[in-house]
């Protein structure tokens, strides 16, 4: 799969469609400044683009971001009133990434639960299970 530049796109899609090339461009605007709305606000632990593939937060990213924003919140304080604006977006802002936190836990001890109830308890090694007659 080659990239293409917008206006190829655009082209494209006008003659595919038969619609004038304004309305083609605000329905791509529109797509993909809600892509990119849901990858920044991390909403979801994955997002899935047809034909890009999946995008996918990684845990220590996730860990780095959250201590990031704690420190931060710890020095701005609340004393002063101009900078609560500042601080009650960033507390918003990791309201949402810890919920996402829990969110990908949860999915992790699920997906170990799945595992484990298919091919029970796999911790001990070959020795454990008994000897060879």
């Amino acid at each position: 799969m080659n990239p293409k530049k917008a206006k190829i796109v655009l082209n494209d899609l006008h003659n595919e469609l038969g619609l004038e090339e304004n309305l083609v461009n605000d329905i791509l605007d529109f797509y993909w400044q809600h892509v990119r709305k849901t990858i920044v606000t991390a909403a979801q632990p994955r997002i899935n683009i047809e034909n890009l593939g999946i995008f996918q937060i990684k845990y220590k990213a996730l860990d780095k971001t959250i201590t990031k924003y704690e420190n931060a919140i710890n020095k701005l304080g609340t004393e002063n009133f101009n900078k609560y604006t500042k601080y009650d977006n960033m507390k918003s802002r990791l309201d949402v990434l810890l919920k996402l936190k829990e969110e990908m836990q949860l999915e992790k001890q699920r997906r170990y639960q799945i595992k484990s109830n298919k091919y029970g308890n796999t911790t001990g090694g070959m020795e454990e299970k008994g000897k060879d007659s």
